[in-house]
């Protein structure tokens, strides 16, 4: 079961990530896909229009709300992030509702495919609902207390019984509680995903070895480069996690100042075969986007501090 129907969320801030993203689609899935872009204020949906991308289509926050009117009711007691996160499964529901007899995928804006998709959905088969672990590094592991076993950056489903009392018993949990509290166990929409594979037969935890790379997992595997892209121990980078990633000083001289991904060291080969390809395509996709009228609706280019310097030195990155 391959998805023609992807959806990812995102507001004006994060709009060129979401931009690489779908570029990066358009590579690898090439013309086998349609991006539902949910545009969560009026400044992203007014450059998404502007950008006229094919295989893109608009859905507003009003739209999505208007399809589940219940967003509504927490709306104003939430931050951005977590009404974010609250929309998480109600938005895969309108995709999946979409799809008809297909299947639909929710996305992190963050995430850049490398490769073909083909091997991770090959392992899905004919199961219903698609997720992926974190598979932490052994430093890392502690997190899995907090931010729990599998990452929502890629949820996949097809229509069936068993994925719509999924999608229903998150969108309730989420609708009920959707911070990150530790103590209570929450961790946004994520951590409640800890409890699928227990409640639900017919799901599927893929386990390529180059499908859900992240800053918590990556020290884990062996990086090399080919004539096709980065490998990850012998396979095929499909897709990696921007994570925490924090741009500094934007296209000055044609260069880019970064911070990876807050919290994380890297080494030479990672920062060059998975970070200066991802920097990259967020300042060509910053061109573009400043480009279009609509563009200005952007917040100002981020410049360089003392204090940042000061602060994350030892993890800035020129690319």
């Amino acid at each position: 079961m391959r998805p023609k129907l992807f959806g990812t969320l995102f507001f004006a801030n994060y709009l060129t990530r979401a931009l690489a993203l779908y570029r990066s689609m358009d590579v690898q899935f090439r013309d086998d896909f349609e991006l539902v872009c949910l545009c969560m204020d009026e400044p992203a949906a007014a450059i998404i229009k502007a950008l006229k991308l094919p295989r893109v289509s608009l859905l507003t926050l009003g739209e999505l709300e208007g399809f589940d009117p219940s967003l509504s009711t927490v709306k104003a007691e939430r931050t951005i992030g977590e009404y974010s996160w609250t929309c998480t499964p109600s938005f895969l529901r309108y995709l999946v509702e979409r799809a008809g007899d297909g299947a639909a995928a929710y996305l992190d804006a963050d995430l850049m495919f490398f490769g073909d998709p083909q091997p991770l959905f090959d392992e899905w088969e004919d199961s219903d609902i698609l997720i992926h672990a974190h598979r932490y590094a052994r430093r890392n592991q502690y997190m899995e207390t907090n931010s729990g076993i599998y990452n929502v950056g890629l949820v996949a489903m097809r229509r069936s019984e068993e994925a719509d009392r999924c999608l229903g018993r998150w969108r309730a949990q989420c609708l009920e509680a959707c911070t990150v509290d530790a103590e209570r166990g929450l961790c946004g929409d994520q951590k409640y995903l800890d409890e699928w594979p227990r409640l639900y037969r017919r799901l599927t935890v893929f386990q390529h070895e180059g499908a859900g790379l992240a800053p918590w997992n990556v020290e884990r595997y062996e990086l090399a480069d080919s004539e096709r892209g980065p490998t990850v121990d012998g396979k095929p980078l499909i897709f990696y996690h921007f994570h925490a990633f924090r741009i500094l000083c934007q296209d000055v001289v044609g260069r880019s100042l970064v911070i990876p991904s807050l919290g994380y060291d890297f080494t030479p080969s990672q920062l060059r075969l998975i970070y200066r390809p991802y920097v990259r395509a967020l300042r060509s996709a910053d061109r573009s986007v400043r480009t279009t009228g609509a563009g200005k609706a952007l917040l100002p280019r981020p410049h360089l501090s003392f204090a940042d310097v000061k602060n994350y030195r030892r993890r800035l990155y020129v690319a």
